[in-house]
Protein backbone atom coordinates (compact mmCIF):
# COMPACT_ATOMS: atom_id res chain seq x y z
CA UNK A 1 0.00 0.00 0.00
CA UNK A 2 1.34 3.45 -1.07
CA UNK A 3 2.31 5.77 2.02
CA UNK A 4 1.47 9.11 2.10
CA UNK A 5 3.44 12.23 1.62
CA UNK A 6 4.46 14.12 5.32
CA UNK A 7 3.44 17.46 5.79
CA UNK A 8 3.45 20.37 8.44
CA UNK A 9 0.59 21.98 10.14
CA UNK A 10 0.96 24.77 12.60
CA UNK A 11 -1.72 24.50 15.34
CA UNK A 12 -1.97 27.66 17.98
CA UNK A 13 -1.09 26.57 21.47
CA UNK A 14 -4.20 27.26 23.59
CA UNK A 15 -1.89 27.63 26.45
CA UNK A 16 0.72 30.33 25.29
CA UNK A 17 -1.47 31.33 22.57
CA UNK A 18 1.78 31.15 20.26
CA UNK A 19 1.95 28.65 17.16
CA UNK A 20 3.99 25.48 16.50
CA UNK A 21 5.01 23.48 13.63
CA UNK A 22 4.28 19.74 13.57
CA UNK A 23 5.59 17.75 10.81
CA UNK A 24 3.12 14.73 10.34
CA UNK A 25 4.44 11.87 8.63
CA UNK A 26 1.54 9.56 8.14
CA UNK A 27 1.98 5.80 7.87
CA UNK A 28 -1.24 4.96 5.77
CA UNK A 29 -2.62 7.50 3.21
CA UNK A 30 -5.64 9.82 3.18
CA UNK A 31 -7.50 7.38 0.48
CA UNK A 32 -6.81 4.45 2.94
CA UNK A 33 -7.93 6.53 6.03
CA UNK A 34 -11.34 7.82 4.37
CA UNK A 35 -11.95 4.56 3.23
CA UNK A 36 -11.73 3.18 7.12
CA UNK A 37 -13.67 6.23 8.60
CA UNK A 38 -16.36 5.83 5.85
CA UNK A 39 -16.60 2.25 5.12
CA UNK A 40 -16.84 -0.86 7.31
CA UNK A 41 -13.88 -1.63 9.68
CA UNK A 42 -11.21 -4.65 8.38
CA UNK A 43 -10.68 -6.87 11.06
CA UNK A 44 -9.52 -10.61 11.57
CA UNK A 45 -12.11 -13.05 10.03
CA UNK A 46 -13.71 -15.39 12.63
CA UNK A 47 -12.40 -19.02 12.88
CA UNK A 48 -16.31 -20.08 13.28
CA UNK A 49 -17.32 -23.01 10.93
CA UNK A 50 -13.68 -23.61 9.99
CA UNK A 51 -12.50 -27.40 9.86
CA UNK A 52 -9.69 -28.44 11.52
CA UNK A 53 -7.76 -31.34 10.92
CA UNK A 54 -7.68 -34.22 13.66
CA UNK A 55 -4.85 -36.79 14.19
CA UNK A 56 -6.73 -39.97 14.48
CA UNK A 57 -5.83 -42.10 17.84
CA UNK A 58 -3.66 -44.66 17.95
CA UNK A 59 -5.02 -48.13 18.70
CA UNK A 60 -1.67 -49.13 20.59
CA UNK A 61 -2.40 -45.76 23.19
CA UNK A 62 -6.23 -46.66 23.01
CA UNK A 63 -5.30 -50.70 23.90
CA UNK A 64 -2.74 -49.34 26.82
CA UNK A 65 -5.10 -46.80 28.30
CA UNK A 66 -7.69 -49.25 28.45
CA UNK A 67 -5.65 -52.38 29.88
CA UNK A 68 -4.44 -49.84 32.70
CA UNK A 69 -7.71 -49.18 33.25
CA UNK A 70 -9.08 -52.30 33.37
CA UNK A 71 -6.15 -53.19 35.96
CA UNK A 72 -6.83 -50.17 38.13
CA UNK A 73 -10.70 -51.65 38.19
CA UNK A 74 -9.75 -55.15 39.53
CA UNK A 75 -7.51 -53.81 41.74
CA UNK A 76 -10.24 -51.98 42.86
CA UNK A 77 -12.33 -54.13 43.57
CA UNK A 78 -9.98 -56.95 44.84
CA UNK A 79 -9.30 -54.53 47.47
CA UNK A 80 -13.02 -53.83 48.45
CA UNK A 81 -13.02 -58.02 48.46
CA UNK A 82 -10.63 -57.73 51.11
CA UNK A 83 -11.54 -54.76 53.10
CA UNK A 84 -15.52 -56.74 53.27
CA UNK A 85 -13.73 -60.32 54.78
CA UNK A 86 -11.45 -58.61 56.95
CA UNK A 87 -14.78 -56.58 58.25
CA UNK A 88 -16.55 -59.89 58.36
CA UNK A 89 -13.78 -61.24 60.27
CA UNK A 90 -13.11 -58.79 63.38
CA UNK A 91 -16.82 -58.88 63.61
CA UNK A 92 -16.88 -63.13 63.95
CA UNK A 93 -13.62 -62.34 66.76
CA UNK A 94 -15.79 -60.04 68.66
CA UNK A 95 -18.92 -62.34 68.69
CA UNK A 96 -16.66 -65.52 69.20
CA UNK A 97 -15.66 -66.77 72.51
CA UNK A 98 -12.04 -67.64 73.48
CA UNK A 99 -13.35 -71.03 74.35
CA UNK A 100 -14.94 -71.78 71.04
CA UNK A 101 -11.55 -70.68 68.90
CA UNK A 102 -9.37 -73.55 71.22
CA UNK A 103 -12.05 -75.70 70.36
CA UNK A 104 -12.19 -75.00 66.95
CA UNK A 105 -8.19 -75.04 66.57
CA UNK A 106 -8.09 -78.53 68.05
CA UNK A 107 -10.54 -80.06 65.91
CA UNK A 108 -8.26 -78.68 63.02
CA UNK A 109 -5.56 -80.00 64.36
CA UNK A 110 -6.98 -83.10 64.77
CA UNK A 111 -8.05 -83.28 61.13
CA UNK A 112 -4.50 -81.98 59.97
CA UNK A 113 -2.85 -85.05 61.40
CA UNK A 114 -5.43 -87.11 59.77
CA UNK A 115 -4.89 -86.04 56.60
CA UNK A 116 -1.07 -86.47 57.36
CA UNK A 117 -1.46 -90.25 58.43
CA UNK A 118 -3.55 -91.11 55.30
CA UNK A 119 -1.42 -89.22 52.73
CA UNK A 120 1.93 -90.56 54.26
CA UNK A 121 -0.29 -94.47 54.25
CA UNK A 122 -0.44 -93.57 50.51
CA UNK A 123 2.67 -92.66 49.39
CA UNK A 124 4.11 -95.70 51.46
CA UNK A 125 5.01 -97.87 48.74
CA UNK A 126 2.80 -100.58 48.07
CA UNK A 127 2.99 -104.09 51.00
CA UNK A 128 2.75 -106.67 47.85
CA UNK A 129 4.73 -106.68 45.12
CA UNK A 130 3.68 -106.46 41.45
CA UNK A 131 3.74 -110.48 40.63
CA UNK A 132 1.91 -111.10 43.60
CA UNK A 133 -1.03 -108.44 43.04
CA UNK A 134 -1.16 -110.14 39.07
CA UNK A 135 -1.46 -114.26 40.46
CA UNK A 136 -4.15 -112.46 42.76
CA UNK A 137 -6.06 -111.03 39.71
CA UNK A 138 -5.80 -114.37 37.97
CA UNK A 139 -7.67 -116.34 41.26
CA UNK A 140 -10.78 -116.44 40.46
CA UNK A 141 -13.60 -114.86 42.66
CA UNK A 142 -15.22 -116.76 45.76
CA UNK A 143 -18.79 -116.23 44.96
CA UNK A 144 -17.79 -117.52 41.20
CA UNK A 145 -16.23 -120.69 43.16
CA UNK A 146 -19.39 -121.14 44.82
CA UNK A 147 -21.65 -120.52 41.67
CA UNK A 148 -19.54 -123.95 40.14
CA UNK A 149 -18.41 -121.98 37.07
CA UNK A 150 -15.74 -123.61 35.60
CA UNK A 151 -14.20 -120.81 33.56
CA UNK A 152 -14.44 -117.42 35.09
CA UNK A 153 -13.16 -115.74 32.13
CA UNK A 154 -16.57 -116.16 30.48
CA UNK A 155 -18.83 -115.12 33.82
CA UNK A 156 -21.13 -112.19 31.76
CA UNK A 157 -22.81 -111.52 35.44
CA UNK A 158 -21.51 -109.56 38.21
CA UNK A 159 -22.02 -110.24 42.02
CA UNK A 160 -24.29 -107.54 42.51
CA UNK A 161 -26.96 -109.31 39.47
CA UNK A 162 -26.05 -112.55 41.19
CA UNK A 163 -26.80 -111.45 44.88
CA UNK A 164 -30.02 -109.75 42.87
CA UNK A 165 -30.74 -113.21 41.26
CA UNK A 166 -31.19 -115.30 44.53
CA UNK A 167 -33.29 -112.88 45.78
CA UNK A 168 -35.94 -112.85 42.93
CA UNK A 169 -35.61 -116.34 43.14
CA UNK A 170 -37.10 -116.77 46.47
CA UNK A 171 -39.94 -114.61 45.74
CA UNK A 172 -40.58 -117.01 42.59
CA UNK A 173 -39.90 -120.42 44.72
CA UNK A 174 -42.95 -118.68 46.97
CA UNK A 175 -45.25 -117.90 44.15
CA UNK A 176 -44.93 -120.78 41.86
CA UNK A 177 -47.18 -123.49 44.55
CA UNK A 178 -49.93 -120.68 44.68
CA UNK A 179 -50.02 -120.39 40.79
CA UNK A 180 -49.51 -124.26 40.62
CA UNK A 181 -52.62 -125.03 43.01
CA UNK A 182 -54.53 -122.25 40.93
CA UNK A 183 -54.11 -123.99 37.84
CA UNK A 184 -54.61 -127.53 38.63
CA UNK A 185 -58.48 -126.22 40.85
CA UNK A 186 -61.35 -126.77 38.82
CA UNK A 187 -63.25 -124.16 37.34
CA UNK A 188 -66.26 -124.31 35.18
CA UNK A 189 -66.85 -120.49 35.61
CA UNK A 190 -64.09 -118.70 33.72
CA UNK A 191 -64.50 -117.57 29.95
CA UNK A 192 -62.33 -118.83 27.12
CA UNK A 193 -60.38 -115.82 26.61
CA UNK A 194 -59.58 -115.46 30.51
CA UNK A 195 -58.48 -119.29 30.92
CA UNK A 196 -56.61 -119.17 27.42
CA UNK A 197 -54.42 -115.73 28.85
CA UNK A 198 -54.06 -117.26 31.87
CA UNK A 199 -52.59 -120.90 30.71
CA UNK A 200 -50.12 -118.44 28.61
CA UNK A 201 -49.51 -116.49 31.87
CA UNK A 202 -48.35 -119.98 33.59
CA UNK A 203 -46.46 -121.35 31.02
CA UNK A 204 -43.78 -118.36 30.96
CA UNK A 205 -44.10 -118.64 34.57
CA UNK A 206 -42.68 -121.94 34.45
CA UNK A 207 -40.42 -122.01 31.74
CA UNK A 208 -38.91 -118.56 33.57
CA UNK A 209 -38.51 -120.33 36.87
CA UNK A 210 -36.99 -123.38 35.08
CA UNK A 211 -34.22 -121.13 32.97
CA UNK A 212 -33.43 -117.88 35.18
CA UNK A 213 -30.50 -118.70 36.62
CA UNK A 214 -28.94 -119.95 33.14
CA UNK A 215 -30.41 -116.91 31.69
CA UNK A 216 -28.81 -114.49 34.49
CA UNK A 217 -25.57 -116.49 34.06
CA UNK A 218 -25.42 -115.85 30.28
CA UNK A 219 -26.88 -112.41 30.93
CA UNK A 220 -29.16 -112.33 28.84
CA UNK A 221 -31.73 -111.29 31.07
CA UNK A 222 -31.23 -107.36 31.77
CA UNK A 223 -31.64 -105.16 34.55
CA UNK A 224 -34.83 -103.58 33.33
CA UNK A 225 -36.22 -107.09 32.73
CA UNK A 226 -35.36 -108.04 36.41
CA UNK A 227 -36.50 -104.82 37.65
CA UNK A 228 -39.65 -105.57 35.84
CA UNK A 229 -39.72 -109.51 36.78
CA UNK A 230 -39.64 -108.44 40.34
CA UNK A 231 -42.61 -105.90 39.90
CA UNK A 232 -44.95 -108.15 38.82
CA UNK A 233 -43.52 -110.77 41.43
CA UNK A 234 -45.29 -108.01 44.08
CA UNK A 235 -48.23 -107.95 41.97
CA UNK A 236 -48.97 -111.77 41.99
CA UNK A 237 -48.30 -111.80 46.01
CA UNK A 238 -50.61 -108.83 46.52
CA UNK A 239 -53.43 -110.41 44.59
CA UNK A 240 -53.83 -114.04 46.16
CA UNK A 241 -53.10 -111.95 49.66
CA UNK A 242 -54.97 -114.85 52.28
CA UNK A 243 -57.58 -116.08 49.66
CA UNK A 244 -58.17 -119.29 49.39
CA UNK A 245 -57.79 -120.32 45.76
CA UNK A 246 -60.30 -123.49 46.10
CA UNK A 247 -63.29 -120.23 46.87
CA UNK A 248 -61.92 -117.43 44.90
CA UNK A 249 -60.64 -119.82 41.63
CA UNK A 250 -62.62 -117.34 38.81
CA UNK A 251 -61.55 -114.28 40.74
CA UNK A 252 -57.97 -115.00 40.55
CA UNK A 253 -57.57 -115.79 37.14
CA UNK A 254 -59.69 -112.59 36.27
CA UNK A 255 -57.59 -110.41 38.46
CA UNK A 256 -54.27 -112.21 37.05
CA UNK A 257 -55.06 -111.56 33.61
CA UNK A 258 -56.46 -108.10 34.71
CA UNK A 259 -53.00 -107.26 36.14
CA UNK A 260 -51.05 -107.72 32.91
CA UNK A 261 -48.08 -109.38 34.58
CA UNK A 262 -45.90 -111.41 31.67
CA UNK A 263 -42.85 -113.70 32.42
CA UNK A 264 -41.86 -113.80 29.37
CA UNK A 265 -38.23 -112.32 29.98
CA UNK A 266 -35.29 -112.86 28.78
CA UNK A 267 -35.59 -115.61 26.57
CA UNK A 268 -32.10 -115.53 24.00
CA UNK A 269 -32.38 -114.19 20.92
CA UNK A 270 -31.60 -116.39 17.92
Amino acid sequence: MPKATSFTVKPRNAATGEREEWDIRPTQSLEDRISDAVGPKRGKKSRQGNLFYKKPADPAEIRRVNHEAALDNICRKKLQKLLRQREKLETRLQKASLDDLIAKAAAERVANERNAKTLAERLAPPKKSLMERVEELRIPAEWITNRGIPNPKFVSCTEKKWDWFLEIDKKMNAAHPKLAKLWKADDWTTTAPIIEKFTKIVADFDDLSDHLEERVRQDSIRNEELRRLEKYLKRVQGIFGDLEVEKHTTYLKQQLVYSKVDFNLGKPKL
